[in-house]
């Protein structure tokens, strides 16, 4: 019996997941909580593993590859089900002749699919050549626009010719050899002999529309023209039909139609879009002050950093003034006891708000720990869903860079955050953001003042 593995849905926010690696092949044996693979949500990288004890039949997505949540990526057969073919029959697969190309089953049907999807995707073809001595000129920008998106069988077929070799080059024109009615078509447009290239090798038998196009891009394109296709999404048919192109023909074309690189959006982007967009949709105010830097300044070391210290004095604010540590529900106020913070940290463009929690019970050294062990996490991008979770405030330090003062983003649930500048005459200045819902301008107003004084406080340092 087959068991289907599916990407998890590893946050509330998450919708797509990206396949880090496989740390499985077909064919491995595995059994209940063996890890098979590595994902990244939207916040973090973790490990999926297996319920069940069986073989791995087959690994649907490729690494690198992101899915939506709910997608089977891999297929477990069972340890109690028959397998489909015995080790003696694989084995005997493995043994036929080198010099005679074969095709498996498997890639029979799979090609199969494809020409029954061929009407869809010729409906999405561009126009053809005006000749084959030259490249589409498109008539106007929305018609080059237009020309720009592969159809998905081209697209898949880009992906798979980066990294390979070139193939020997053929000289015949005839048509021949076993090949779909596409196929045959197809390489009767590039001046193909079929039945030439399948004895050199460079075609499959049978051949398909699929393996036509492969072996035309491989052989009429550089590598690095190829890459650029894949890299600005155009298709390989808009170029003359029988001449080699190169890179910077490519990049000419690119230049002249202005066509633009598109990026997509990973899942970590995605959950930064969707968090900065809830904020921006929140009611919410700003004060502007600063606090003084003379005793922080003072008791800063490379292990007792601004930040530590910066957490520590929030967290105390925190504890003194209780609507700081309010979320706001569709039942209402929840009060929380304690005082836990979520501190803005990068990773090249990942942004992660992880969370330091209960930091009012925390010495001074336990907090230094914690942010030495969090900033590793950050660094190899081990952060997991758990540790963004449970803060009410959160905490935005820019002032190492030499920002004088900025306006953050409140994140996720929390009731408002600090954006923490430079040092000015020693003065770093700090601006809240608060979500009035939560906290009022008066109450905003006073949590200031006990920072104030809580930096200017020697008993303070002495935690």
């Amino acid at each position: 019996m087959a068991y289907n593995i599916v990407m998890p849905q590893l946050s509330d926010s998450m919708e797509e997941g990206k396949l880090i690696s496989w740390k499985v092949k077909p064919g491995d044996h595995v059994k209940v909580g063996d890890t098979i693979a590595e994902v990244e949500s939207d916040k973090a990288i973790m490990e999926v593993q297996t319920f069940h004890d069986g073989v791995v039949k087959e690994l649907k997505v490729k690494e690198g590859e992101s899915v939506p949540v709910g997608t089977v990526i891999a297929v477990i057969e069972e340890a109690e089900a028959k397998p489909t073919a015995s080790n003696e029959e694989l084995g005997t697969r493995n043994e036929e002749p080198k010099g005679k190309p074969t095709v498996s089953n498997e890639k029979i049907e799979d090609r199969n699919e494809k020409l029954k999807e061929g009407p869809k995707a010729s409906n999405e073809r561009r126009a053809e050549p005006k000749s084959e001595s030259s490249t589409l000129q498109p008539s106007n920008d929305k018609e080059a626009q237009s020309a720009v998106q592969t159809t998905n069988d081209t697209k898949s077929i880009l992906d798979e010719l980066l990294g390979e070799t070139e193939p020997k080059e053929s000289t015949h024109s005839a048509e021949a050899g076993v090949a779909s009615p596409k196929a045959r078509a197809l390489a009767a447009k590039y001046g193909l002999n079929i039945e030439a290239l399948q004895k050199e090798e460079n075609l499959p038998t049978p051949a398909h529309e699929a393996d036509i196009k492969k072996y035309y891009y491989r052989r009429y394109f550089t590598a690095k023209a190829l890459k650029l296709l894949q890299e600005y999404n155009l298709s390989p048919e808009l170029f003359a039909v029988g001449k080699k192109h190169s890179e910077k023909e490519i990049l000419e074309y690119i230049a002249e139609h202005e066509i633009p690189k598109t990026e997509p959006l990973d899942a970590m982007r995605k959950a930064i879009i969707a968090t900065v967009t809830q904020a921006q949709q929140k009611p919410v105010y700003h004060i502007y002050d600063a606090i003084d830097a003379k005793l922080l300044k003072a008791h800063e070391s490379d292990r007792y950093t601004l930040t530590v210290w910066l957490l520590k004095l929030f967290a105390e604010a925190m504890m003194r003034h209780e609507d700081f540590r309010k979320t706001l529900s569709e039942s209402g106020f929840q009060l929380w006891p304690n005082a836990s913070i979520s501190l803005a940290m990068a990773r090249g463009e990942a942004l992660y708000m992880p969370v330091f929690r209960d930091l009012n019970r925390k010495s001074v050294d336990e907090i230094a720990d914690e942010l030495t062990a969090m900033k590793e996490k950050v660094k190899t991008g081990r952060v997991t869903p758990e540790d963004m979770k449970g803060s009410t405030f959160g905490i935005s330090n820019l002032g190492m860079t030499g920002i004088e003062r900025f306006d953050a983003m409140i994140n996720a649930q929390d009731s408002g955050i600090a954006a923490i500048g430079s040092e000015v005459e020693g003065k770093i200045s700090v601006t809240l953001t608060l979500d009035h819902r939560i906290i009022n301008g008066w109450q905003g107003a006073q949590f200031m003042q006990t920072l104030k004084e809580l930096a200017q406080e020697k008993e303070f340092f002495k935690a």
